[in-house]
């Protein structure tokens, strides 16, 4: 009868779920199985047969995650939790403009069978009473025709992630004694809401009620709405946003009927519950949660369910309105150009100057979501952080969404820094999105910096920090540059100079051109003349093409190959050159020479190469240190 977390498709790999969250179920089932309260429906003849001690408790995760205890598994048909997720389909075949011509979105406070019609307009009040269903499901017929039920079941196997059926013995026993159903069709006909002959709308809607589904099947439709439209497991998105925001509206209003009152003041989620006593509801962007027990009380609810609900709801602090008004804190990490760098190799003439002008670059790292809530105070920072700098890096690479809604409040707070004086780069290209247009251009920010990564922004912050001269930084190409050596040699002394000069052969490279290739044996030593040269690490397996990750970069002054030299061992990465230059060459052979003929020069030359080792590894260690800050 117990069950754990497992996927609802054993061909899917879903990660294994909490045994506590397990244990939790388990002991919410325990505790409300021996209730014998309510009473199978028995309206309809093969309702009346359900065995009324059933009872099945599931959840699904929006990552994916099933837990579940109890009969989760044994098939009964939907009934009227099929109401919202037709009304979904009707709003995408149809529109929200058309549908609400045809149904109302007012709670009626009536049973869900009432005819409960607007005096004036003669409409449903909702889509959830038996009349709004059988006008919505009538929309989706007169669309489309005989196609109508193979629409119909798509939609329900999409949202459980399984083909589904319908129980035809069920179906039946419904079109033969839904007479209630049947004289609504017709004042419907009558009132323009149906507009054609209404029998096959309504057998539709009687097939659509029929549809066998279990309890595990509705926690993954609760979950696809909790999901904002997205099947949790399968990834497919089935229904918009939007339409799922008007669905959770409905079912928090309308859901449970004359119930509804009770329920959203004492559960406070969006649900909707069936006669053959199932209740689906929604914790939206967390989780789906079903409940199946036959017996149902006066108001055509599942005992069980209800009381499982209520339980879950206080325990786990799911009502809708009694939330943290603390959310999460968007901002990851608030850095300058002193302290966060990028991968761009400098002399040590352009780290004294960053680290002297750092504080006037400040990097912001934003995470989560950004909701209303969240966008203000990002929008706080950035005012914040901006009066203090002349220059800003913006990282949303740890957003995991930025709402439609507040897209336009960051662009216009991009804009006004902007106009300021604060000049923006932005991270990662496409978070901010167009919209239907180009929206950096519409909104002011058309000469906005974007940057395919944090390292790449942080490198261009850099250069422009570089480029300003203030009042005790002169601008960097006003300095002299030495004897264009680099500083591994201008380290040395003048007679070891000397010596070492000689012995450097300058190798020009064309833009792409491999410098140093992996797997070679290490014959030289470089130093950059003019030019940047760039290793990376690839992401793919290898031999195949993908991404690829930038290591370093050194600029002109830098050496580089300098491990494989030393220790005479394979080089362990590609080396390219960007856009043309030249190097001074070390060749292997020429130093041997050196050792021989000049040891005390050879060593001076080791004890500077150990030394910008040292710095370098200096570096790397404190790019591991921010790496593993998170």
């Amino acid at each position: 009868m117990i069950s754990s977390a497992v996927p609802s498709d054993p061909a899917t790999a879903v990660p294994s779920g909490a045994s506590a969250f397990q244990a939790l179920l388990e002991e919410l089932h325990q505790r409300h199985r021996e209730r014998r309260d309510g009473a199978v429906a028995d309206y309809i003849p093969e309702l009346a047969r359900a065995h009324a001690d059933g009872f099945g408790i599931a959840l699904a995760t929006a990552d994916g995650r099933v837990y579940s205890v109890g009969d989760t598994e044994v098939p009964f048909t939907i009934q009227s939790i099929s109401k919202p997720f037709v009304y979904g389909l009707a709003l995408e075949q149809r529109n929200e403009a058309w549908m609400r011509r045809k149904v109302g979105v007012e709670p009626s406070g009536e049973a869900f069978n009432a005819i409960s019609l607007d005096p004036d307009s003669g409409i449903p009040r909702n889509p959830m009473i038996n009349a709004g269903a059988i006008a919505t499901t009538a929309q989706v017929q007169q669309l489309a025709g005989h196609g109508a039920i193979d629409l119909l079941l798509d939609h329900f196997s999409g949202l459980a992630g399984r083909p589904l059926e319908i129980d035809q013995a069920v179906y039946v026993s419904e079109r033969d004694t839904g007479h209630r159903n049947r004289a609504i069709s017709h004042l419907l006909r009558n009132a323009g809401v149906i507009e054609e002959d209404p029998e096959p709308s309504l057998d539709l809607y009687f097939r659509q009620c029929a549809i066998s589904v279990t309890c595990r099947d509705l926690a993954l439709m609760a979950a696809t709405l909790a999901c904002q439209g997205v099947q949790p497991i399968s990834g497919r998105r089935l229904l918009s946003r939007g339409t799922c925001t008007r669905m959770l509206a409905l079912m928090g209003t309308c859901g449970m009927y004359d119930y509804a009152g009770h329920w959203l003041h004492d559960v406070g989620m969006p649900a909707k519950s069936g006669v053959a006593g199932g209740v689906l509801a929604v914790v939206p962007g967390l989780f789906g949660l079903a409940v199946w027990s036959p017996r149902l009380d006066r108001f055509g609810n599942s005992v069980r369910g209800i009381a499982v609900c209520e339980e879950l709801s206080e325990r786990l602090g799911l009502h809708l309105y009694d939330q943290n008004p603390a959310g999460h804190d968007p901002i990851h990490r608030s850095s300058n150009g002193e302290w966060m760098q990028s991968r761009r190799l400098r002399p040590a003439r352009d780290l004294r100057q960053l680290n002297a002008t750092g504080e006037r670059l400040r990097v912001l790292q934003v995470q989560g979501v950004l909701d209303a809530g969240a966008c203000e105070v990002l929008l706080t920072r950035l005012e914040e952080t901006a009066a203090a700098a002349d220059l800003l890096v913006l990282d949303l690479g740890r957003v995991v969404e930025l709402q439609v809604s507040c897209r336009p409040l960051l662009r216009r707070q991009l804009a006004a820094l902007e106009q300021a004086g604060t000049e923006v780069l932005l991270t990662p290209v496409d978070l901010l999105g167009a919209d239907g247009g180009d929206a950096a251009g519409a909104d002011g920010l058309a000469g906005l910096r974007w940057f395919e990564s944090l390292d790449r922004a942080l490198e261009a912050a850099e250069d422009l920090l570089l480029e300003r001269p203030t009042a005790d930084q002169p601008r960097m190409d006003q300095v002299a540059s030495g004897d264009g050596y680099g500083e591994l040699v201008e380290s040395l002394d003048p007679t070891v100079r000397e010596v070492i000069q000689p012995l450097l052969h300058s190798r020009r490279f064309a833009d792409g051109e491999v410098v140093i290739r992996r797997g070679e044996r290490s014959d030289c030593l470089l130093i950059a003349r003019e030019g940047l040269y760039e290793t990376s690490l690839g992401l793919s397996p290898a031999g195949t093409a993908g991404p690829r990750t930038r290591l370093a970069t050194f600029s002109p002054g830098m050496c580089f190959g300098e491990i494989g030299f030393l220790g005479d061992t394979p080089r362990t990465a590609d080396i390219v050159c960007l856009g043309g230059g030249s190097c001074w060459e070390l060749r292997r052979n020429d130093f041997e020479d050196l050792r021989r003929d000049n040891p005390e020069a050879a060593c001076a030359l080791l004890v500077a190469i150990a030394a910008d080792i040292g710095i370098k590894l200096a570096r790397a260690s404190l790019q591991l240190c921010l790496l593993e800050l998170g």
